[in-house]
């Protein structure tokens, strides 16, 4: 039994490169089909089965998908939810891929499609309900080239979120701060001290001496009125001062280093993304 599974693009290139792995892993060539909008405005073209090259289908994909899900009435396409959103993306510039696969190709073929870029189907449905889409409408126009781009851009904003993972760190730091010292006066006093010191002194010391005996010529040159000082002479104490160093008091600095602990706490934000399975690619 063999069942069609369905994949969503929102690049073309993607697209066709599912085609070509899901061809290589053994999907027959006539079993792919791919429709795109041409992003005129206007038309569709469309990749179907055998035939290699795409060609134009006109201004409805009801056709398309009518032939792979059984209606060929392009007024009135009884679509499922989900073949409502397969029409109304290619309307809007993606892509869609289906394959018609046997039934142990299934996973293996969903896969390609998914590892290939196929988007959240159920996402995009809910995107696009978001935006007043409630059903599709056969009559209305396929996206131009620049529509399809703004409205990709968009759906690529809404999911999007940058989720910042903020870390604090512990810096520690040193500062300089006043840890004491010491305050050093100079002052000078007066001490009174005594010193021993012999002095000389002179005096005058007169003395006669009764003689008798000749006069002598050197005697006789004395022999007449004169007069002579005697002087004496005395040491006296002088006092004179002299200073010396006798002692020095040196103050400095010594550093030291010791370590440490500082302890704290530091905050960070986690962010933890549980995978909500749904599958990409339908069947």
């Amino acid at each position: 039994m063999n069942k069609t599974i369905v994949g969503i693009f929102d690049d073309n290139e993607e697209a066709r490169a599912a085609v070509q792995a899901l061809n290589k892993a053994g999907v027959k060539q006539g079993d792919i089909n791919l429709a795109r909008n041409e992003g005129t405005g206007k038309g569709y073209t469309a990749y179907k089965g055998a035939n290699d090259e795409e060609e134009s289908i006109g201004d409805s994909i009801s056709g398309f998908f009518g032939n792979l899900f059984g209606t060929d009435d392009d007024d009135d396409m009884s679509f499922t939810d989900e073949t409502d959103v397969y029409a109304e993306s290619v309307r809007r510039g993606s892509v869609v891929v289906t394959a018609n696969v046997k039934e142990n190709m299934v996973d293996k073929a969903a896969d390609i499609l998914n590892d290939n870029g196929a988007i959240d189907v159920d996402r995009r449905a809910a995107q696009y309900r978001k935006d007043g889409y409630k059903k599709f409408d056969n009559k209305a126009n396929p996206y131009t080239t620049e529509q399809t781009k703004t409205e990709l851009k968009k759906f690529k904003d809404q999911g999007e979120i940058a989720l910042p993972v903020i870390e604090e760190k512990l810096n520690v730091g040193k500062r300089v701060v006043n840890h004491g010292g010491v305050r050093v006066h100079t002052s000078v006093t007066e001490t009174p001290v005594e010193k021993q010191i012999n002095l000389k002194e002179e005096k005058v010391n007169v003395e006669r001496h009764a003689v008798n005996r000749a006069v002598t010529d050197a005697d006789m040159k004395n022999f007449k009125e004169g007069e002579f000082d005697v002087t004496t002479k005395a040491e006296k104490a002088v006092v004179g001062k002299t200073a010396k160093v006798v002692e020095e008091v040196v103050v400095g600095k010594k550093v030291s280093e010791h370590q440490e602990t500082v302890s704290d706490t530091v905050k960070r934000t986690d962010v933890d993304v549980d995978e909500i399975k749904s599958k990409k690619a339908r069947n």
